[in-house]
């Protein structure tokens, strides 16, 4: 067992196992029997971004995080929308990994309505399923209790960590290490927000985010060139010089190019006295 293996398992043991129910025997049989475990997505679930529904292919994703909510109760709360929202950005932002999340909703008996609004309401620009007839939970053998609804996939869609990131800062750290690499999980980044989702948007649309930089390093930030990944993004920054505790801001503006599907285009802002540069990532789908 590695190390980065080891982690994992005594992490997801102690907030999953302890913190939820108290019985560690029981939990740690759970996890393990869900460890290497297949996850089936049925073909037949319908995805949307808000009310729009999209073509939305998960297959050559390197990882994908699977969140299940069967709503019996407040569906508002149960999502955690604005928390998801961070949580996936912080993720996305790494470009050489292409990570694809996908929330599976069972809403209660008519409720589907209900959904489109809250996604609609909450501005959620991510892509959720609503499975009215429960196709997900009877394609896969998870236990009831809601703490394992929720798992890291690898790119042949098994479960290679389990628990809800977007509520729980260690499971998130476990996800990211999984993802990004043992020695690159937990990377600083002088934006505390570095992707945004910007939904769906049509071809030839102008879209511009602001992102704000914050110098907490003790010493002054020059900086040394803003390299964008395509011609279509571009930024300009608000100061070339970020001094100590000071915030920069730095507008990136998109062009949406003329493929539709999912979109993923970044900027790199490169410093003169730090070897490894901020990325900045905007990410969504462009509509026909």
């Amino acid at each position: 067992m590695t190390k980065l293996n080891a982690t994992i398992i005594i992490t997801l043991l102690s907030v999953i196992a302890v913190s939820c129910f108290g019985n560690y025997e029981k939990e740690k049989a759970a996890l393990s029997s869900l460890f290497g475990m297949e996850i089936i997505i049925p073909d037949s679930l319908v995805c949307l971004i808000q009310k729009t529904e999209i073509d939305y292919d998960m297959r050559d994703a390197d990882f994908k995080i699977i969140t299940y909510i069967d709503s019996a109760d407040c569906t508002t709360c149960r999502m955690k929308l604005p928390e998801w929202d961070k949580t996936i950005n912080s993720f996305i932002s790494n470009e050489n990994v292409d990570v694809a999340f996908l929330m599976i909703v069972t809403p209660r008996k008519h409720d589907n309505d209900d959904v489109r609004d809250i996604l609609r309401r909450l501005f959620f620009n991510h892509p959720v399923a609503i499975d009215s007839e429960g196709i997900f939970i009877k394609s896969n053998n998870l236990p009831k209790e809601t703490a394992y609804h929720t798992m890291l996939l690898d790119s042949e869609n098994r479960i290679v960590a389990v628990g809800n990131p977007a509520l729980n800062p260690k499971i998130r750290n476990v996800y990211s290490r999984i993802i990004n690499g043992e020695e690159n999980g937990n990377i600083p980044h002088l934006c505390e927000r570095p992707a945004d989702a910007f939904g769906i948007i049509g071809k030839g649309d102008t879209i511009v985010r602001h992102f704000s930089l914050h110098n907490n390093t003790g010493y002054a930030l020059s900086i040394q060139e803003i390299v964008p990944s395509c011609s279509c993004i571009s930024a300009v920054i608000s100061s070339d010089v970020v001094s100590p505790d000071n915030t920069a801001t730095v507008s990136v503006t998109l062009v949406a190019d003329s493929v539709p599907g999912y979109m993923r285009r970044h900027i790199d802002i490169f410093y003169e006295e730090k070897e490894n540069p901020e990325r900045i990532t905007l990410h969504g789908y462009i509509n026909n």
